[in-house]
């Protein structure tokens, strides 16, 4: 647990020193807040048509929603931006080796590694709660819908920061992981529109479900998006996290048993 700790402070404090990932949270936090800012300028402009012709209103538990939506799309361009330099640099500049001679094993190594990029994006995830603050100044959106919403966020930022390691392990370079991470995380993300295609194939409906499960949209859009939680969902992410970083365990071992 203690070396755990030090790698995790370590690279915890690399990101609080870099300036690209500054860039990235403000790049995110500016995208965000303007969604926001043009969500609720629509919202009340809808709500406003919506006294005269008595229709449904939009709500903030409604509202309270789409920053999260875009934050969990945008991770197959963040999560590969933050984790491809994890263990792609400390090979390149062949520090890999080095730190496994410390007495020290490659799971605790990973973990550590991956327990700092997600916090780095728990952090970003945390700051848009400002926007929660800010709609319930306004409404008080259902807390118990929020906090689902939250928490899948957070279980698919994990999911997806740990699929994008894998990558960092296979090459010692940053921008071709960065590139196939993202590939990986669009693929996952898309899975529902495969799942389509092979139900208008005549595909049996078994490969067409199994399309669907095996990909990160169904566990998140249909259920926590929608304030529902599932045991089989958070199971979904802890498995997806647990088997990313067992990938990327033994491909660091493998390494270290070659050099």
């Amino acid at each position: 647990m203690r070396i755990i700790f030090a790698v995790y402070k370590r690279e915890l404090g690399y990101y609080f020193r870099s300036p690209i990932a500054y860039a990235v949270a403000f790049a995110l936090m500016l995208l965000l807040g303007l969604l926001f800012s043009g969500s609720v300028g629509q919202a009340v402009e809808f709500n406003l048509q919506a006294q005269q012709f008595q229709q449904q209103p939009i709500t903030a538990s409604q509202l309270i929603s789409n920053v999260p939506t875009v934050l969990v799309f945008l991770l197959f361009l963040v999560a590969p931006l933050i984790t491809m330099r994890l263990i792609a640099e400390e090979n390149r500049e062949g520090t890999l080796e080095v730190l496994m001679t410390l007495p020290m094993n490659e799971s605790a190594f990973i973990i550590g590694k991956f327990l700092a990029a997600w916090t780095y994006y728990t952090i970003i995830l945390l700051l848009t709660l400002i926007y929660y603050v800010m709609l319930s100044t306004i409404s008080v959106p259902d807390a118990g819908q929020a906090f689902t919403i939250y928490l899948g966020a957070w279980l698919y930022g994990g999911a997806v920061i740990a699929v994008s390691m894998i990558w960092s392990a296979v090459t010692e370079d940053q921008i071709v992981a960065a590139f196939l991470g993202a590939a990986t995380v669009l693929v996952l993300y898309l899975t529902e529109i495969g799942a389509f295609w092979a139900s208008q194939q005549e595909i049996t409906a078994g490969a067409s479900d199994f399309i669907r499960e095996i990909g990160l949209t169904a566990h998140y859009h249909s259920t926590l998006l929608q304030g529902i939680i599932r045991a089989e969902d958070i199971v979904y992410f802890i498995l997806m996290i647990v088997g990313a970083l067992f990938i990327t365990t033994r491909l660091v071992e493998i390494r270290r048993w070659r050099a």
